[in-house]
């Protein structure tokens, strides 16, 4: 007990010079953890913001093979002018188009003389967050009667 006593009164207050420097420096550890927390946080967010990006650009990507793919089963034996986008049926681009996706034009490209076996449709989709996407279907085309033959390439 008395060791205990000896060793209480031994231990005298801090001189008043260094009263606030455990505090101060308590305040400076939470500042840095708080700013290396806070760089965490903007790395994470930035890579799902990424992940995101790199997913609706997939998802286009996908949208427009699908619906080149469905434009093909409906053009086969027709004549590329029977197209535009007043045409298709609502039905025809559900199916072709990922969620929150929209057909927002169609144009066909003129063909060049040399190959006249080919008939381009260029497709624009816009987003649901404002993007759009660009991609060219391309179609096999028969030069004795411009009919639509076959799909040569979707989308991209």
């Amino acid at each position: 007990m008395a060791a205990v006593r000896r060793s209480l009164a031994r231990a005298a207050p801090a001189p008043s010079s260094q009263a606030g420097f455990v505090l101060g420096l308590a305040l400076l550890a939470g500042l840095i953890l708080s700013a290396g927390s806070f760089t965490a946080l903007n790395l994470a967010l930035a890579s799902h913001q990424a992940q995101a990006a790199e997913h609706r650009r997939r998802q286009a990507e996908d949208g427009l093979a699908n619906l080149g793919q469905l434009l093909a089963q409906t053009l086969v034996g027709h004549r590329p002018e029977e197209l535009n986008q007043a045409s298709l049926s609502p039905q025809l681009l559900s199916q072709g188009l990922p969620g929150g996706w929209q057909l927002a034009s169609l144009q066909w490209q003129a063909s060049q003389p040399a190959d006249l076996g080919v008939a381009s449709l260029q497709v624009t989709l816009s987003g649901p967050r404002g993007e759009q996407r660009q991609g060219v279907v391309t179609f096999g085309r028969s030069p004795q009667d411009g009919l639509i033959t076959s799909l040569r390439q979707e989308g991209a």
